[in-house]
């Protein structure tokens, strides 16, 4: 395991470790080599965990391979992975700032719980005649200078101590103008006495005598340390030649913590302009954008787009119509956005998003320097972005080698991408369930799960059940299509969201629960839909119109797709089954007993739990229950004791 690794404290226990999905497996197998963030999300894709990583490859696949570090938390985190974002940065100073910045906003679930959810400080100097030295982890744009962000918080306090003390830079907050200095209305305090301040507010330093302070703290910061402590050492001699002893010490002092501070810090330019940097890849037809969102002067975060039929533009057109679709559709603009490649006619797209902002919008191409630097950057971005969606489509087009099989043995016209299974449940007729189940690319698609509960048939009866379930179905599911295309009967759309036909259905059943499927399908005019039957007893797959039935070896994938299909029909159609019975058979000794309507039923049963507890419960105890007398309690308990 890498240092990197050991040092996050997200792993989990191998027993707790979640397979991701396809679609994750594809965004971790084209993770980049190179420092960034990483943002997981829910379900809901809702951001509930923030990391940064010197490598994201490295980093974000350890949450689904590493091993116990005996947190729970953190096995809870991985279990709700299911979407995950990137954005590479150019280094890990940078990835630490924009990770900063993003939990900052985006306060996600698991930060909160895991770390400390504190931005890093900056020390911030103060435009006053006698400046104030301070930290702050919310840097302003007026009235200061901030340096920074320091990451180790305890050696930053200790420096700014230090220098506070030997530079005499006051700490108080006191409002020193020269008029109120003047007025007499500030007493000096303990630290003057002490020598820890010059003592401005009354005078006893001037402006220029305290602004040396303040520029030897600012060289220390800006890395001249050199040229400081030469500085210094000077002082100190000369002090010393006159035998002024003391002062040499306090100089003396101010050297030794000079050349301790050797951490160079670079100063952040707040810039109140907010950039967009906007980075795009094409492949064919397809074009990936990264927009790069730059507030502050600094990255808070990136948005990924794609656009399709995107090969008959120009990359300049190609550009202006992402930034007309995309801006109009923004709450906020920036004030500059950066390309590539400058628009056809940038100035009239310039004066539309002014109009479009309500202030002044410029678009820029530059080739050098820091703004040039973003851009590079939101390129990477993009490029990572298409990255993974061309890994995601190669996995799309993938078949699998069972539904190949399944193909060639029922001499289907295209792979059985889609098949909906359904089976029969039902205890001497009573409670009868059918379920449906549904297989994507062989494999299962709980969102396509239904149950539906028999309504037209008495006893038991498997064939009018079938019957009554495949023709609820499917009717539904054609009047749902025909609304979707405009009653044309067809759905060509391949999007998950959308109702379409399966490719194949698969009966749990012999020949005649396949024959009353099958006079189902035709009655709704459903005559091309592929149906087929499987009997448990020789495994024997049954086919409309064939004598004969289909024998595939027990080794054959596509025989094992249907058992799989088969059983988690019958799975889900027993559980639900059981369900229904338990809550047929706690209603029915419930409502036998008089006085005991809905809500006390409810409520003795959200107390107890089940009906056998509340018969062993006591009368007393029953009698505690919200909206319970003790008679009533008295006949409940001899009414399921008797039963007994």
């Amino acid at each position: 395991m890498s240092k990197e690794t050991q040092t996050d404290p997200v792993s989990t226990k191998p027993e707790n470790k979640r397979i991701p999905s396809r679609d994750l497996k594809d965004k971790l197998a084209a993770l980049p080599d190179k420092p960034g963030v990483y943002l997981f999300k829910n379900i809901n894709q809702h951001i509930i965990y923030v990391g940064k990583a010197k490598s994201l490859r490295n980093r974000v696949r350890s949450y689904f391979t590493g091993g116990d570090d005996g947190r729970h938390q953190y096995a809870r985190l991985v279990s709700s992975i299911r979407d995950l974002e990137i954005i590479v940065t150019r280094s890990e100073v940078e990835a630490l700032r924009t990770e900063a910045t993003i939990i900052r906003i985006h306060r996600p679930k698991y930060n909160v719980d895991l770390k400390d959810d504190k931005s890093y400080p900056y020390l911030q100097i103060t435009r006053e005649p006698f400046p104030r030295v301070q930290l702050t982890r919310k840097p302003r744009t007026n009235k200061a200078d901030y340096y920074g962000p320091y990451t180790d918080v305890r050696s930053t306090r200790a420096l700014l101590r230090n220098l506070r003390r030997i530079l005499q830079i006051r700490e108080c907050n006191l409002p020193l103008t020269p008029d109120k200095i003047k007025q007499g209305k500030f007493k000096l305090c303990l630290d003057y006495h002490i020598h820890r301040c010059g003592g401005p507010c009354e005078a006893k330093v001037t402006e220029e005598e305290y602004r040396v302070g303040i520029d030897w703290f600012l060289q220390f910061l800006k890395g001249n340390h050199d040229h400081i402590i030469a500085d210094l050492e000077k002082e100190m001699r000369h002090l010393s030649s006159e035998l002024r002893f003391e002062e040499a010490a306090s100089i003396r002092d101010r050297l030794l913590a000079a050349r301790k501070f050797t951490e160079r810090q670079k100063k952040v330019a707040i810039n109140p302009v907010n950039q967009d940097a906007i980075g795009f890849v094409r492949e064919d037809d397809f074009a990936a954008f990264s927009v790069l969102r730059v507030r502050g002067g600094r990255i808070v975060g990136h948005s990924p787009f794609y656009m399709n039929r995107a090969g008959n533009l120009t990359e300049a057109g190609l550009l202006e119509a992402f930034m007309t679709r995309h801006y109009d559709l923004v709450d906020r603009m920036p004030d500059e956005i950066f390309l590539s490649i400058e628009p056809p006619d940038i100035s009239t797209l310039c004066e539309y998003l002014t109009e479009l902002a309500g202030h002044r919008v410029r678009i820029l191409t530059p080739q050098r320097g820091e703004k040039h630097s973003l851009l590079n950057l939101a390129h990477v971005n993009a490029e990572q972005q298409m990255a993974e969606k061309r890994l995601m489509a190669e996995k799309r087009d993938f078949i699998p080698r069972s539904l190949k099989a399944l193909q060639e043995h029922l001499k289907l016209p295209d792979p059985p991408l889609v098949i909906e299974a359904f089976d029969i449940s039902n205890l001497a007729g009573l409670d009868s369930v059918a379920s449906m189940v549904m297989f994507r690319d062989g494999k299962p698609y709980k969102n396509g799960y239904r149950i539906f509960k028999i309504k037209t048939v008495s006893g038991i009866n498997d064939v009018a059940s079938i019957g009554e379930a495949v023709s609820r179905r499917y009717k539904r599911l054609k009047d749902e299509i025909n609304q979707q295309n405009g009653d044309s009967g067809e759905n060509e759309d391949t999007n998950k969201n959308q109702p379409a036909f399966p490719d194949l259905i698969l009966i749990d059943g012999g020949k005649g629960q396949l024959s009353r499927a099958r006079q189902k399908l035709d009655n709704l005019g459903l005559h091309t839909l592929p149906v087929i039957g499987l009997a448990k007893r020789l495994e024997e797959i049954f086919v409309p119109g064939k004598q004969e039935p289909i024998s595939l070896p027990k080794s054959s994938s596509a025989l094992r797709l249907l058992q799989q299909l088969r059983d988690e029909a019958h799975r889900f159609a027993i559980t639900r089954h059981r369900l229904l019975r338990g809550k047929r058979q706690i209603k029915s000794k419930l409502d036998d007993i008089p006085g005991v309507g809905p809500a006390r039923r409810q409520a003795l049963l959200k107390t107890f739990g089940s009906v056998k507890r509340i018969s062993a419960a006591s009368i007393e105890e029953i009698a505690a229950v919200k909206g319970m007398t003790k008679k009533i309690a008295e006949v409940i308990h001899n009414k399921l004791n008797t039963k007994k």
